[in-house]
């Protein structure tokens, strides 16, 4: 996703909410130092007014020097230069009503990048199966009528999967480019109404929503998209710019804005996560990325996202991983077969002019754990005009090619082990490699091992196919946790980000992996409903908070992964995953339609313990609704350590946590008492008590979802979410030691050292 800075507000829990915000993610021993993602852009400031005041922008302060007007019944006001002011000097302006800091912005680059040919098509890879979309397609569902803004890098709009061109009866139908294709901000903005893309995020976003060959469709394909660039040639922008587009594409008429930018921000307040949230509460749906900082821990949610009405995406693994195709011919003695397979390739494709040449396994034992990982025996043979198959493991893969390329071997294939496929990474530059399934490779190594031959032809280079990922189906490692700082309830729902097949620069297809890839996803989801269904212009502004209840109560329970152990049927946790994997299938078709202000529990010592959820029943038929709880994994989120061995506790980093029980009581509507008439709406109450049993000192983590089915089948939730200790008594005092402290310049040198 793209890396927004850090931004910082009081909250009334300013203790526990503050030292969260402090609490680095660094490793035991290490010495204190400025994150290096938070941005403040020097003397620059974005300003809110009460009303237009109209006055103020017309005769600014002096030393105030206007950079950006913002008119819209969303956000009045202005982005502006101040030598010598703070926040709190500007606040006192007469029209004032806040003041912000603006942050800079910059370009991440996605966790995988894998280009394929300008004439890639998908055979058989879709992640569409695992959403439900693949049965709206079969009704005849493609979001036609709907329109999504697409805030990014922009859109290489001549890409024929994109529709070949801009404007009326375009797939892109047009719209704006606020920086130019310059290098601004290292010099001025050259804005123009020409998006086209020259960075290739927005380009594999938009296929992501809208997207289509004969061999592969986006999520979307007949929705129309609208592309507003905010980033040049160079991977940085700002909130300035983000709320000009977000304010633009309102006044536009859009019907759905998405936004694969942000980074480590949380509180929900900020300039640009307000601006948002308004632009949904007057009925455009947005959907903004949750952050690639997963292995961060918890509590490091995502700026933009943050917003309270802003539906925040995490990331799932796809569980089918695109792959170049080629065919495997299996002969023996009786027979001869012939099947489709996939490799993921290196560095570059196996040539077309390899055809039929024969598999040579290394070894025949397929749990060989440490194939080809040391000196091949002499009596190895030529290498040169086979390709030889090894084992996945113990070694590096540049390490089995080195000690295979000493006896000739020019294409190598590894099979995979028990680990999840992985784009395979390696330097040498001797040999082509690509990697394999384990089933593939060891149906190669059986009917070698019984006398047959099998034969590899890499003729058919111009499609992609798609390997089953038997990792797949799970959260995302890169996926950022919340919720904020505030005990707020974030990420809101899940869709697949891992291992992303899409549209690229130039006519091509990459793949790619983020938060940057599932967001798009949902959008394309909300455009299925706008389609279908109709949007703000048909349901009103209330339209766009309904859709996203719709959306996040669809979400299926993922299961928990950190470490690779098979926890069996413990649940992810809310923080990481909000409600779970979006169901574009319920989204659309469910008569039942839920709505709920967040089951926030807060802590322990502001505990929230009523909550109510409106349960309508839109369909034909009385139905009767049953109620449950499904917990999801507890966590502690603070490492707390003996004050003679490390005097400050930290949060966990990603890769520390471990499950714990932690499941609170709830008292649910009785069983069966809960039947409603067609169009007739009701409220489920729900009265939580706290989970006993645990460390307060660690901060325990606990949250789960309240499971509503009615009496046709249909089966959606809410998730909930809360910490089983007070947050202000035990984040005392609120800095962590060293901190805090005063940094100057551009090199952030702390200002003690500076004036010695």
């Amino acid at each position: 996703m793209l890396l927004l800075r850090h931004l910082l507000h009081a909250l009334p829990i300013a203790g526990g909410a503050s030292a969260l915000a402090h609490h680095h993610r660094r490793q035991d021993g290490q010495t204190a130092s400025t994150n290096s993602s938070a941005a403040a852009v020097p003397k620059r400031f974005i300003i809110e007014y009460h009303g237009d005041a109209a006055g103020l922008r017309a005769a600014p302060e002096p030393g105030i020097r206007v950079v950006q007007t913002f008119d819209s019944d969303v956000f009045s006001g202005v982005s502006v230069e101040a030598d010598g002011r703070s926040v709190d000097d500007l606040a006192q302006l007469a029209g004032v009503a806040r003041v912000w800091p603006m942050k800079s912005i910059r370009l991440s680059p996605p966790t995988d990048l894998q280009t394929f040919s300008d004439d890639a098509a998908a055979a058989n890879y879709t992640v569409h199966t695992s959403t439900g979309v693949d049965k709206l397609h079969a009704a005849g569902v493609y979001g036609e009528g709907a329109v999504v803004a697409v805030v990014d890098t922009g859109i290489d709009y001549s890409h024929p999967a994109l529709g070949g061109g801009i404007g009326d009866g375009f797939k892109v139908s047009g719209g704006y480019d606020f920086v130019g294709d310059g290098t601004w901000p290292l010099e001025e903005k050259t804005p123009d109404d020409d998006p086209m893309d020259q960075m290739g995020h927005g380009t594999h976003v938009s296929g992501i929503i809208a997207g289509q060959t004969d061999y592969w469709v986006g999520v979307a394909p007949k929705a129309t998209l609208r592309g507003y660039k905010v980033f040049s040639t160079i991977d940085s922008t700002d909130e300035d710019t983000l709320i000009q587009s977000f304010l633009a594409a309102y006044a536009d008429d859009v019907d759905i804005i998405t936004a694969s930018i942000g980074g480590a921000s949380g509180f929900e307040d900020g300039a640009w996560a307000e601006v948002a949230s308004r632009i949904v509460n007057k009925g455009v749906v947005v959907t903004i990325a949750a952050g690639n900082s997963g292995d961060a821990g918890p509590f490091f949610a995502s700026s933009g996202s943050s917003g309270k009405d802003v539906l925040a995406i995490a990331s799932v693994d796809a569980d089918t991983f695109p792959a170049q195709p080629f065919s495997l011919t299996f002969l023996t003695n009786s027979s001869s077969n012939t099947t489709t397979a996939g490799y993921i390739p290196a560095t570059s494709n196996f040539p077309a002019t390899i055809r039929d040449w024969p598999i040579t396994p290394l070894t025949l034992n397929t749990s060989e754990a440490a194939d080809a990982c040391s000196a091949l025996p002499a009596s190895t043979g030529n290498l040169s005009h086979v390709i030889p198959l090894v084992r996945r493991g113990t070694c590096t893969f540049a390490t089995k090619q080195a000690n295979l390329q000493a006896f000739g071997a020019q294409y190598i294939l590894f099979y995979n082990n028990d680990s999840p496929l992985v784009s395979l990474s390696t330097d040498a530059t001797g040999s082509l490699a690509g990697l394999i399934t384990a089933s593939a490779g060891a149906a190669i190594v059986a009917t070698v091992s019984g006398g047959g031959t099998v034969l590899a032809d890499f003729t058919a280079n111009a499609s992609v196919v798609g390997l089953y990922n038997a990792a797949g189906g799970g959260p995302s490692a890169f996926t950022s946790w919340g919720g904020l700082y505030d005990l707020s309830l974030k990420p809101d729902v899940a869709a697949p980000g891992g291992n992303i097949f899409s549209t690229y620069l130039d006519g091509g297809f990459a793949v790619q992996s983020g938060t940057s890839m599932a967001t798009p996803y949902v959008a394309g989801v909300a455009a299925l409903y706008v389609g279908a269904l109709g949007g703000k212009k048909v349901r009103g502004a209330a339209f766009a908070k309904e859709l996203h209840a719709r959306i996040a109560a669809s979400g299926g329970a993922l299961p928990w992964s950190t470490d690779g152990t098979d926890y069996g049927d413990v649940a992810a946790p809310v923080p990481q995953v909000g409600n779970g994997l979006v169901n574009a299938f319920k989204v659309l078709n469910y008569s039942t339609a839920l709505a709920w202000d967040k089951l926030e529990l807060n802590d322990t010592a502001n505990f929230r313990d009523t909550h109510t959820v409106r349960v309508t029943n839109d369909g034909d038929v009385a139905l009767t609704y049953e109620f449950g709880v499904q917990a999801a994994a507890g966590f502690e989120a603070l490492e707390v350590f003996d004050a003679d061995v490390y005097p400050s506790p930290r949060l966990r980093a990603f890769a520390e946590l471990v499950p714990i029980e932690a499941v609170p009581g709830v008292a649910l509507p009785t069983s069966g008492d809960f039947t409603l008439a067609p169009g007739e709406s009701r409220n489920a109450t729900f009265t939580f008590t706290l989970p006993g049993g645990l460390n307060a000192t660690a901060l325990p983590v606990y949250s789960g979802k309240i499971v509503i089915t009615a009496s046709n089948g249909e089966q959606l939730s809410v998730p909930y979410f809360g910490l089983a200790a007070d947050l202000n008594k035990e984040m005392t005092p609120v800095f962590e030691t060293t901190y805090p402290f005063s940094t100057s310049g551009v090199a952030d040198e702390d200002i003690k050292t500076k004036s010695s």
